[in-house]
């Protein structure tokens, strides 16, 4: 399983233009091959906030009301997404991640909103979403607090909590092998739109795991699965109660969540993310996670016997050891390389 998620500390991206659509540029933080930035958005009032890959036409600007959420949207080659915000000073954008190739970004979002209300019902996203394990949306509500929720295929879970306007945001569930989840709505008014999907580097529960805490300060959620690097927390919460949700260690936003966000956030290395509440009716519901490349230490000059007994492989004499990246030669020469790479050995 390839890693497609990767977290960052937090940086912030607020446009420095109101009520239009602006490019934002993240290429000093997001590599070249991105297909994606995970973004978490933060209102202080009731103000306008849309998202959307350089380069679409979609428009949606609905305000979220005084809460925090997060989203995921694509961006271009040159790493740029567009952002509409209603106010310089009263919306932060922070970005918090970004997404390489097993995770896919429509330019204009597919409508897969559902006609039937109060009753869960199949949103079939096999046409858009080929082999998806995995399913990315925007949330929008027209005008009232209405109620809405998204479930993996053959799902019992059953959480609809209400959502308002834009303040839901953005939302991953899993999806089964015909790339189908599950949405409720009590009111049509009630819109998802399918912005990406993914189809590595994360694994989904069919029954989200509780993973909610009590009030009383940061606490350590369960951790997460072993080489877990982010959790995609489903929040549910009868009023705009207080949340916050961080990787342990990390500073936090501790503030409204409008009804009913979702949360993507990067864990410590023991795969905890902290949370802290106002009131013990907010709940946490982990429905899926992202997973991360083992990491491999080299160190330099290191005797080629030593590095064959740490990689299991056995002993020899007489060997040369080279790297290579996923799509290049790289000559190493420093203390310490992680992420995706491959190990060669080869006779000298």
């Amino acid at each position: 399983m390839a890693q497609s998620f990767f977290p960052l500390d937090e940086v912030d991206a607020t446009p420095e233009t109101a009520n239009e659509w602006t490019d934002v540029d993240v290429s000093a933080y997001v590599p070249s091959g991105a297909t994606g930035v995970i973004l978490e958005l933060v209102t202080t009032d009731a103000y306008a906030v849309g998202l959307r890959k350089k380069g679409s036409t979609d428009n949606r600007t609905n305000a979220i009301y005084p809460s925090h959420c997060w989203a995921a949207i694509g961006v271009d080659a040159n790493r740029v997404f567009q952002a509409y915000i209603g106010s310089t000073t009263q919306v932060v954008i922070a970005l918090c991640g970004y997404t390489m190739s097993g995770v896919t970004f429509f330019t204009n979002a597919y409508d897969k909103s559902i006609s039937t209300v109060g009753a869960w019902t199949d949103i079939d996203c096999s046409a858009e979403a080929p082999n998806a394990i995995g399913l990315i949306f925007e949330v929008k509500e027209g005008s009232s607090v209405k109620y809405m929720g998204l479930r993996k295929n053959g799902s019992s879970d059953d959480r609809t909590s209400q959502t308002y306007n834009h303040s839901t945001f953005g939302a991953i569930i899993g999806c089964d092998e015909s790339q189908v989840c599950e949405g409720y709505v009590s009111h049509t008014w009630v819109k998802f739109f399918l912005v990406g999907y993914i189809t590595d580097g994360a694994v989904f529960n069919t029954n989200a795991t509780d993973v909610s805490i009590t009030k009383g300060g940061w606490k350590d959620l369960p951790a997460l699965p072993a080489g877990a690097n982010m959790g995609f927390i489903e929040v549910a919460s009868p009023s705009d109660f207080l949340y916050g949700l961080n990787k342990k260690g990390a500073e936090g936003t501790y503030w409204n969540g409008y009804f009913h966000p979702w949360a993507f956030v990067a864990c410590d290395d023991d795969g905890l993310i902290q949370g802290d509440i106002s009131n013990n009716n907010v709940d946490f519901f982990l429905v899926g996670y992202a997973t991360a490349d083992h990491n491999i230490i080299v160190r330099l000059n290191s005797p080629y016997n030593s590095l064959v007994t740490n990689l299991g492989v056995g002993n020899s004499t007489n060997w040369g050891l080279e790297l290579f990246m996923p799509t290049a030669v790289t000559n190493y020469t420093g203390e310490e390389m992680t992420g995706n790479v491959t190990l060669l050995v080869s006779e000298a």
